[in-house]
This record gives structure tokens, C-alpha cells and sequence, in this order.
């Protein structure tokens, strides 16, 4: 018997396949496989060139996926401009804690009403850099925290 290194259980090694340390579940095998790749992205310059001309082409081929798949998942959405804000907020550190986008006067980044606290994001995606205060959607930063969790 022997314990896998990725999940704890014990498990009986296959005895064709020489220091086993990963049990034959999907989730360790794919865990293996994952450090197997990071390793050899590390350590092999060929490796890693066509890994990269490999992902171009299935971008090239595939266009509008990220447009697609954020239109599905609205949530995704939500999430990535928390954490990129937070991201943003890392790499600057005089403006530390603070969201990218600059909002109005009436609109200080958080508002407090009836002790919930709430974060304006903009109705339009496209709209980044600018927002007018009115042209904004309350969403609970309950909601968010719950979706970053996940």
C-alpha cells in the first residue's frame, strides 16, 4: 500500500509503472499531469515554444470563444473585474485598495444603504475607463465574495 501524494488516500501501486506516487483517480492523474506540464514549461524551451504556437492557433481558430463563453457566464464576468481590480490595485501601490474605472462624485466606489454594502459596476463592458454614476448596477458584495469562493 501507498498513500497518493495528491489526495491522501491509500492506494496498491501498479507494479508496471515504477515509483507511483499518484493514485489512479481522475482528479490526481490530472494533478500529476499538471506538474508534469508546469515542470517541462519550466525547463524546456521547445516544450514551451509549441505550447505557445499551439495556443495561438486554437485562438486563431476559435475567435470569439471568450466572447461567447463570458456571455454564458455572467458570473465569471462579475468575478474577473473583482480580482482584476484587486490586481490592479497590487501592481499600484499609491492607489492601493482602489478600483480602476473612475466614477463620479455621487458615487465614492462603495455605497452603504441599510447596512449593506454594495459595488457599482458598469452596465456596459465595453465601458472601462469612465462611468457616469446613473449608468450603473448595485450589486451586493455578498454576491461577489460568494462567487470568488467558488
Amino acid at each position: 500500500m501507498q498513500t497518493c501524494i495528491h489526495c491522501g488516500k491509500e492506494f496498491i501501486p501498479n507494479h508496471r509503472i515504477r515509483n507511483q506516487r499518484y493514485c489512479s483517480d481522475k482528479k490526481c492523474q490530472q494533478a500529476r499531469k499538471n506538474r508534469w506540464q508546469r515542470k517541462q514549461m519550466a525547463k524546456d524551451a521547445d516544450y514551451r515554444d509549441n505550447q505557445e504556437r499551439s495556443l495561438k492557433k486554437w485562438q486563431a481558430s476559435h475567435k470569439y470563444y471568450m466572447r461567447k463563453y463570458r456571455r454564458k457566464h455572467p458570473e465569471y464576468v462579475v468575478r474577473n473585474k473583482y480580482l482584476q481590480g484587486i490586481r490592479d490595485a497590487k501592481k499600484r501601490k499609491d492607489q492601493a485598495g482602489r478600483i480602476l474605472v473612475k466614477m463620479d462624485a455621487l458615487a465614492k466606489g462603495f455605497n452603504s444603504r441599510r447596512g449593506k454594502l454594495f459595488k457599482l459596476i458598469p452596465e456596459d463592458d465595453r465601458n472601462l475607463v469612465k462611468m457616469d454614476a446613473l449608468t450603473v448596477r448595485l450589486v451586493p458584495l455578498a454576491t461577489i465574495k460568494s462567487v470568488r469562493r467558488q
